[in-house]
């Protein structure tokens, strides 16, 4: 008899940007994804100190002191449609 996977909640811990040009993001179960900055002109346009400066909020969504731009786990992942259809 196999057991149902159980569905786990996609939490993001950080954000880094020590790769040039692309934001990484790790979740709390340990995987990192990487994504191009191009995707996400107004991150790409701050000065990286003030990339540095973020809230994670309810542990999918990302907001910059310095932006206006609210980014949700989706955008990251290519999956924005899913979100915006709320």
């Amino acid at each position: 008899m196999t057991t149902p996977l159980k569905k786990s909640k996609i939490c993001i811990e950080k954000l880094s940007f020590d790769i040039a040009g692309k934001i990484s993001l790790k979740f709390e179960d340990g995987r990192v994804i990487i994504v191009p900055l191009k995707y996400f002109p107004d991150i790409q346009k701050l000065p990286v100190e003030k990339r540095k400066k973020y809230t994670i909020v309810d542990d999918r969504t990302v907001l910059f002191s310095h932006s206006e731009s609210v980014y949700h786990l989706e955008d990251f992942m290519g999956l924005e449609s899913k979100w915006r259809e709320r």
